[in-house]
C-alpha cells in the first residue's frame, strides 16, 4: 500500500511539474544547461548584444551563463537575479587616468570567478546607474572577450514586471583572466586631440545639458565640453520603462546629429560611465569605429593645453538642482551650501515664478493652463502674462511706467534673485527676457521646466503662493528692447539682421498665425529661422529642456546669421523671439534685441472700435477691434 501511494504521488508531482512548465516565461527551465539568449528586438545590427528578459530568465539554470549585477552593493543585497553576481565599475578605475592597468584588472575579473570565453549579461538599475552596465560591458570588449550582452531594462524592468529574484550573495571560484586587449576601443585625450577636427572623427558627449553648458557638478577643473562634441545626455538611451531605444529612434538620434557609421565615433562624459553605455548602443547600431574615452573630462579638463568650450553665460541656465539647492540654502537654520555661482548671504530675498497665460479664474473656465494648480515648486508663485502686457487682441508689451508697477505686484525689486520656469520653455524665456529688460540683476532660466523638477524626483505643493507687492524702481535696458519704431529705422540696413523664427506658413504668409491677427507676410530681408516653438522640436528636445546650443549656434551659422550685425528677433508677439534671444545671451553675444511686439507690431495699428463686428470673411478679426494694415513694407512667398 506504501509502495502505491509513494508511487502516485511521484505520478503527482510529475505531472505537476508539466504543468507548470507549460505556463510560460514566468518558470525557469531547469533542464536547461546552456544558455539561449535572444535579442529583444531583432532590428539592431548587432541585436544579439542586448537580449530579453524572457530569454535570460528561461536561461537562468544554465551552467554556461555568468550573470553580472552592475548595482551598488547596498541594492544587490536587497535583490538581484538569481545566480547573478555583483561587480561594480568603480572597482577597476582611478579617477583622471581610467581602467586600471591590465593586469591589475585581470587579476580581479579572475578573482571573481571570470574569464574570457564566458557568455556574460550585464544589468543595472538603468538611469540609476548612469551607465554601469555599459562601463563593464566596455571594459570587457576592450580586455577581448567576445560574448557580452546586456539585459534589456535591466533591473527596473525584470523587478516591475515580477521575474524571479533571490537575497543571497553569490559568489565563484576563482578563475584566471587571460585578457586579449582592443586598443583601439579605449579612446585617450591625445588620440581625441589629435583627430578633433577631422570631417570623419565625432565625439559625444552624453553627460546632461548642464555639464555641457559649462557647470562644474564633480570636481572637474573645466567646466563645459570638448569642442565639436554632440550633447546627446545619456537619459535619452531609454523609454519609459527604462527598455533601451529602438532602432529607428537611436539611428535619428545620432543621425540628425552627424553621428554616422562611416565615422569614427567616441564618447565621453565624467569618468567613462554614461559614455560606456553609449559604446555599448554605438556597437548595438552596428558602428565599427568606436570607443570609450573612458578618462572622460575628468581627465581632459585637467590639462589645459586641451581646449574647451562653454557657453559663456551658462549660469544663466540653471537645472532643478540648483533651484531646490538655493530653496534649501534659504530655508530658516539651514546649514546647506549655496547653490555654485550663487554669491548671496542666506537673508538675500529670491522669488521663483511658474509663468504661464492665464488667471486662477481663467484655469477654473478651463481656459488657461492649469500646471500651477496641479503641482509646482514648492514656494513657487503664479505669473500671469497678462500682467505686463496690454491685453486681447493685442499683448504688447506694457509701457516702462506700468512694467514697473507690474513686477512690483509681483514682489521683484532689482536686487531679487528670480528664477522663472513654465511648461512652456516660450513663456518662462519671455518672462526671464523681460525682467533683463527691466533691469533685474539676477534673472535664471530653469531649463527642462516642471517636467524636469519631477523627473529629478522632488516634491510639488498645490498651495496658491502670492507675492508681497512692492515698489520697482530699476532702469530698463533699452538696448535689449527693438521698438517698431527703432526696427523701421533698421531693418533695412548692412548693419543689421531682422530673424524671424515663427512657423514657414507664417513667414511666408500663408497665415498670421493667430486667431486673432489678421494681417499676414513677413518683415522684408527677415532671415527665417525656423519655428521657435515649443511643438516645433527645433529649438527644444523631447524632454523640455533646451536644445544644445552649439546645434542653435551651427543651425543658424548654416543661415548665415553673422553676429557681428545687429541681431534683432521677432515672432508675432515676443515669446519664441525671447526663447531665440535666450540662447544668443548663453552664447554670450551683446549686439542683440528682441522685437518684443513682433509681426503684430509691425503689420498692424489697432483701432478701438465698439462698433466694429468680426467677420468670417477676415480670419483674425475681432470684436471692438479694427486691424488696419500699417502701411509698412511687407514681404510674402517662398523661404
Amino acid at each position: 500500500m506504501k509502495h502505491v501511494l509513494k508511487n502516485a504521488l511521484l505520478l503527482f508531482g510529475a505531472l505537476f511539474a508539466l504543468a507548470l512548465a507549460g505556463c510560460g516565461s514566468s518558470v525557469t527551465d531547469k533542464s536547461q544547461k546552456t544558455a539561449s539568449l535572444a535579442a529583444a528586438s531583432a532590428e539592431f545590427p548587432n541585436a544579439d548584444l542586448l537580449v530579453s528578459a524572457d530569454s535570460v530568465q528561461k536561461s537562468l539554470n544554465a551552467t554556461d551563463l555568468l550573470i553580472i549585477d552592475a548595482r551598488a552593493a547596498s541594492a544587490y543585497a536587497t535583490g538581484h537575479l538569481p545566480g547573478a553576481i555583483n561587480l561594480q565599475h568603480s572597482a577597476f578605475w582611478a579617477k583622471g587616468s581610467g581602467l586600471k592597468d591590465t593586469d591589475t584588472v585581470a587579476a580581479q575579473l579572475g578573482a571573481a570567478g571570470i574569464t574570457r570565453q564566458q557568455k556574460i549579461v550585464i544589468y543595472d538599475n538603468t538611469t540609476a546607474s548612469w551607465g554601469a552596465a555599459g562601463r563593464l560591458f566596455w571594459m570587457l570588449e576592450y580586455l577581448g572577450c567576445t560574448d557580452v550582452h546586456i539585459l534589456d531594462g535591466g533591473w527596473d524592468k525584470w523587478s516591475a514586471d515580477s521575474r524571479p529574484t533571490q537575497s543571497a550573495a553569490v559568489t565563484r571560484a576563482a578563475a584566471t583572466f587571460t585578457p586579449s586587449v582592443q586598443g583601439s576601443l579605449k579612446a585617450t585625450s591625445a588620440r581625441i586631440a589629435g583627430r578633433l577636427y577631422d570631417n570623419d572623427f565625432a565625439v559625444i558627449d552624453t553627460r546632461t545639458d548642464e555639464e555641457y553648458l559649462g557647470w562644474q557638478l564633480y570636481g572637474e577643473t573645466r567646466g563645459g565640453h570638448i569642442p565639436r562634441s554632440v550633447n546627446l545626455p545619456y537619459a535619452w538611451y531609454y523609454n519609459t520603462d527604462k527598455s533601451t531605444l529602438r532602432y529607428q529612434q537611436l539611428k535619428t538620434m545620432l543621425e540628425s546629429r552627424g553621428i554616422t557609421p562611416d565615422k569614427e565615433v567616441t564618447a565621453y562624459c565624467t569618468a567613462g560611465i554614461r559614455s560606456g553605455y553609449a559604446y555599448f548602443l554605438l556597437r548595438l547600431m552596428g558602428y565599427q569605429k568606436c570607443s570609450n574615452y573612458d578618462a572622460s573630462i575628468w581627465d581632459w579638463a585637467d590639462n589645459t593645453s586641451y581646449p574647451m568650450d562653454q557657453a559663456p553665460n551658462y549660469a544663466d541656465a540653471v537645472y532643478p538642482a540648483w533651484v531646490k539647492a538655493l530653496i534649501d540654502y534659504h530655508k530658516p537654520g539651514s546649514t546647506s551650501a549655496a547653490p555654485p555661482q550663487y554669491s548671496y548671504d542666506r537673508n538675500h530675498k529670491y522669488l521663483i515664478f511658474e509663468t504661464q497665460w492665464g488667471s486662477f479664474d481663467d484655469m477654473a473656465h478651463g481656459w488657461a493652463d492649469n500646471s500651477y494648480l496641479l503641482g509646482h515648486i514648492p514656494g513657487a508663485i503664479h505669473s500671469n502674462s497678462d500682467v505686463y502686457e496690454n491685453g486681447y487682441p493685442r499683448w504688447f508689451l506694457l509701457p516702462d511706467a506700468g512694467l514697473k508697477t507690474a513686477l512690483g505686484s509681483m514682489g521683484i525689486t532689482p536686487d531679487t534673485t528670480v528664477v522663472v520656469y513654465s511648461d512652456s520653455n516660450i513663456f518662462a524665456a519671455r518672462l526671464w527676457w523681460i525682467l533683463k529688460y527691466a533691469g533685474v540683476t539676477d534673472v535664471r532660466f530653469m531649463n527642462g521646466g516642471i517636467q524636469g523638477w519631477q523627473a529629478a524626483g522632488y516634491p510639488t505643493e498645490t498651495t496658491i503662493n502670492t507675492p508681497v507687492a512692492t515698489t520697482y524702481a530699476g532702469a530698463t535696458k533699452p538696448a535689449l528692447l527693438a521698438s517698431t519704431t527703432y526696427v523701421e529705422s533698421v531693418y533695412n540696413q548692412p548693419t543689421a539682421k531682422m530673424v524671424d523664427v515663427r512657423s514657414g506658413s507664417e513667414y511666408s504668409g500663408m497665415i498670421s498665425g493667430y486667431g486673432y491677427v489678421v494681417n499676414k507676410g513677413r518683415i522684408p530681408g527677415a532671415t527665417w529661422a525656423y519655428n521657435a516653438d515649443d511643438s516645433a522640436g527645433i529649438y527644444v528636445d523631447a524632454d523640455a529642456t533646451l536644445r544644445s546650443y552649439e546645434e542653435v549656434k551651427s543651425l543658424w551659422s548654416n543661415l548665415g546669421i553673422d553676429f557681428s550685425k545687429e541681431t534683432i528677433f521677432y515672432c508675432g508677439s515676443g515669446y519664441r523671439s525671447a526663447l531665440a534671444y535666450l540662447y544668443a545671451h548663453l552664447m554670450g553675444y551683446t549686439n542683440i534685441r528682441n522685437y518684443s511686439d513682433g509681426w503684430e507690431g509691425w503689420s498692424t495699428n489697432y483701432v478701438e472700435d465698439p462698433a466694429y463686428l468680426a467677420t468670417p470673411a477676415v480670419p483674425g478679426s475681432t470684436d471692438g477691434w479694427r486691424q488696419d494694415p500699417s502701411g509698412r513694407p511687407v514681404a510674402t512667398g517662398g523661404l
